[in-house]
C-alpha cells in the first residue's frame, strides 16, 4: 500500500462511517478506520526512522518509552521483513 493509498482507505472508511445506516455498519466503519490509520501511522514510524529520528524522539512524540514505541513499530517491519531481525 502507497502512502497514498494508505490515506485513501483512511478517507474510505470515514465516508463509510458517515454514510452508515445502522448502529452495527458504523462499527464495521470504524474499524476500517481504525486498521487504515494504523496502517498509515505504522509506515510514518517507519518513514521517521528512515529520516534519521531515533526511537527515543518518536518515544517522546508518542509521551513513551524507546522501548515501547520500537516494540510497537519496530516488530511489526520485522514481521513485514522491511528490517533485519
Amino acid at each position: 500500500m502507497s502512502a497514498d493509498g494508505g490515506l485513501k482507505h483512511v478517507q474510505k472508511a470515514l465516508d463509510a462511517l458517515a454514510a452508515a445506516g445502522s448502529p452495527l455498519e458504523a462499527l464495521a466503519a470504524a474499524r476500517d478506520l481504525r486498521r487504515a490509520a494504523e496502517e498509515v501511522e505504522r509506515r510514518r514510524a517507519a518513514e521517521a526512522r528512515e529520516a534519521g529520528a531515533s526511537w527515543s524522539k518518536i518515544g517522546a512524540l508518542y509521551g513513551t518509552t524507546k522501548q515501547n514505541v520500537q516494540q510497537r513499530f519496530g516488530a511489526a517491519r520485522k514481521r513485514a521483513g522491511n528490517e533485519p531481525a
